[in-house]
């Protein structure tokens, strides 16, 4: 008896017995978190939330057939899922982290999803009009002349200028674009000559003729017949555009300010091992 509580003080010994408790306790741990993370329950609501997204997508109740088919899919899901963080993908596979940061990003999206006042979308149309003026529409004949021929037009405007019967349609060089224009955009006036033109056409007499206009082609004589120049709509007119810009810009600017909170919990160090 007397050895007993001998060995019992045996400071050796009771760190023997100490930490093979210890270690039994670690592994009956371990065994039971594996076993949770290879176990996958599939509830009641997760069924019906299965159900619902095949309805949405079908628009109509899956068959037992079906069900049990999208049931399949989620158990593969999760099975890919967990043995992918077992081999630790999700910290270490780029394609993992960017599809994760997508997750995010959407999440953030939903979060930041914002309804404006009238008040509020006034000022963003005031604050930004060249967002949402119409653009001006013009309707004009041209006379077209090669680079090298601008005294050939020049002369020809004076004449034109002085003398009103001069035969048009026989006057010029001949372009593969129309010679006249009806009520086109500015813009796409702006694509087929270029800005430089776009923005003289606009400065010259109406109802005469003007020039040499030089442009991506050459140098050309212009009639401007009508011109209707842009204006500002009122809000009511273009709600839903003014509505639509302002919640992407100030989405813009709240995924921002959460990041910047997200990565004020990091400690960021570049080029350092």
């Amino acid at each position: 008896m007397k050895k007993r509580k001998n060995l019992i003080k045996e400071p050796l010994l009771l760190f023997f017995l100490f930490g093979l408790i210890a270690f039994i306790l670690y592994t009956q741990a371990t065994d039971y978190i594996e076993k949770n993370k290879r176990q996958i329950t599939i509830s009641e609501s997760q069924i019906a939330l299965i159900e619902e997204s095949f309805n949405k997508t079908w628009f109509r109740a899956p068959s037992q057939e079906e069900l049990d088919a999208q049931i399949d899919v989620y158990v593969m899901d999760e099975i890919f899922y967990k043995e992918a963080v077992v081999m630790g993908l999700d910290k270490t596979d780029p394609a993992v982290k960017r599809r994760l940061r997508l997750v995010m990003e959407l999440m953030l999206d939903d979060y930041t999803t914002v309804y404006p006042t009238e008040n509020q979308l006034r000022k963003y149309l005031s604050d930004n009009p060249d967002k949402f003026r119409e653009e001006p529409r013009i309707s004009f004949r041209h006379l077209y002349f090669p680079f090298e021929n601008k005294e050939e037009a020049i002369d020809l405007l004076s004449a034109l200028q002085k003398n009103n019967t001069v035969q048009e349609k026989y006057a010029g060089h001949p372009l593969l674009i129309p010679s006249e224009f009806e009520d086109e955009s500015h813009r796409a006036i702006e694509n087929l000559f270029g800005n430089d033109f776009a923005v003289e056409i606009l400065k010259v007499e109406g109802n005469k003729w003007n020039g040499p206009l030089e442009s991506a082609y050459g140098w050309h004589l212009v009639n401007v017949g009508q011109l209707t120049k842009g204006v500002l709509p009122d809000l009511n007119d273009i709600w839903d555009k003014v509505e639509s810009e302002w919640a992407a810009e100030r989405k813009i600017e709240m995924k921002g300010e959460q990041y910047a909170l997200m990565k004020e919990r990091y400690t960021i160090s570049i080029g350092q091992l």
